[in-house]
């Protein structure tokens, strides 16, 4: 296994490949001229999409607003339906008790109320703990529709803010160019840029929503929602079948404790509270270890240079370099083993994650590893960075970065190779 060395080229022992891939931080590296007439009917363009867009922001507001209306009109008689079926259960409750009594009653003296009495107070018995089971079971259904229907009133509400504070900011854009045009124009490749990796960030925000939200839906709501029930089957079990309802309880215990699990999960996707805390190679180790026990393919993460926090902004855009790498080898390269390099210098930072797989022909890459790698170089571009990609078929794959820094305080050296 090569090593890392300090210097202008850090990473050694890599030949020179067949095909070598370097994405900049822009995909398209330069503009060439351009026709200022084009460019002012362009950008008034942008403009009037600008406002389009705008006013599709405002008409998901008020769609958003309507649904709200209509959700708090339905959860007002939810709720008032809900209030008077539980005075119904109760009032069938204390019926349903009567009768019991009067069962019991006529059953000890039977001599003197013969079976035609029996008869009837059995079957008034039977009939009234049948409706109040029933109000019991639509009960618990107006309880979950009213729950449901809150949760989706919040999410309405933060639908609305958002998209009141998307209208604002676009309404600040649209003011922006429509008075300053000129300079602007004097500025198109600058903006160009800034629109492409302002595009490309929404997809992928877009695309970690979806997933987030996918996520959300089919782990915690959904034991959520087993939580619920279960916890109602407890509470209806624990006069009649204690025995059952401590089976039921060890049942609520482990889907509340898988459900926590999923939470802490997904929370530590979005954003793992040890790179705040603890900082980027502490991260590393964590998230290497994890793919490794999640995937089964052996990872070594090699460290060399005084370890050290660094700014928040370089520390998040190369762990999610290397957790979409780590990703990309996994998913597509069909490689045996990966190994992650990492070497800070004083006023520079370089990183590598490298396997043995298939590797890739860079010109016949699919449209979404062009987006992957788009996406990690805009990362890195966003810090001042600079992405590589070295690479021939069934040679493996190595994702290079270079990263320039700033003062950062001293640290601690490393003890070596983590496994």
């Amino acid at each position: 296994m090569d090593g890392l060395t300090a210097g202008p080229a850090p990473l050694l022992g890599l030949a020179r490949p067949l095909a070598v891939v370097r994405v900049e931080a822009v995909a398209a590296a330069s503009l060439g001229p351009l026709d200022p007439l084009a460019l002012d009917r362009i950008l008034r363009e942008i403009l009037a999409a600008v406002e389009r867009g705008r006013e599709q922001v405002l008409a998901v507001a008020e769609h958003a607003r309507q649904e709200h209306r209509d959700a708090a009109r339905e959860l007002d008689a939810v709720r008032e339906q809900l209030a008077t079926l539980i005075e119904r259960v109760d009032q069938l409750g204390r019926r349903q008790q009567q009768a019991r009594l009067r069962l019991v009653e006529i059953s000890r003296h039977f001599h003197r109320f013969g079976e035609e009495a029996y008869r009837q107070a059995y079957e008034e018995a039977l009939r009234l703990h049948e409706d109040w089971v029933r109000a019991q079971e639509r009960e618990a259904q107006l309880r979950q529709r009213r729950d449901e229907l809150e949760r989706r009133l919040r999410r309405l509400e933060a639908t609305v803010r958002r998209a009141d504070e998307v209208g604002e900011h676009v309404r600040l854009a649209a003011e922006l160019l429509s008075g300053n045009l000129g300079r602007l124009v004097g500025q198109a490749a600058d903006l160009q840029r800034r629109l492409q990796v302002g595009l490309m960030l929404l997809r992928a925000q877009e695309e970690e929503r979806r997933r987030l939200a996918r996520d959300i839906h089919d782990g915690p709501a959904q034991m959520l929602a087993q939580v619920a029930l279960r916890a109602e089957v407890c509470q209806r079990l624990l006069a009649d079948d204690p025995d059952r309802a401590r089976q039921e309880l060890e049942r609520l215990k482990a889907l509340t404790r898988e459900s926590l699990h999923d939470v802490r999960k997904i929370i530590f996707d979005l954003r793992p509270m040890v790179l705040d805390d603890l900082g980027l190679v502490p991260a590393l180790r964590q998230y290497v270890a994890g793919f490794v026990d999640r995937t089964g393919l052996p990872v070594e993460l090699v460290t060399r240079g005084a370890i050290r926090r660094l700014d928040p902004a370089v520390e998040i855009a190369v762990y999610r370099v290397v957790q979409e790498a780590l990703n990309n080898v996994w998913k597509h390269a069909g490689a045996t083993q990966a190994v992650v390099r990492l070497e800070l210098a004083p006023r520079r930072l370089w990183a590598e994650v490298s396997d043995d797989g298939r590797g890739l022909d860079p010109t016949a890459a699919r449209p979404a590893d062009r987006f992957g790698l788009a996406n990690m170089a805009e990362r890195l571009a966003m810090v001042g960075g600079r992405l590589e990609i070295h690479s021939r078929p069934g040679q493996g794959t190595r994702v290079r970065l270079d990263i320039p820094l700033g003062r950062e305080g001293g640290g601690h050296a490393d003890s070596g190779p983590d496994r």
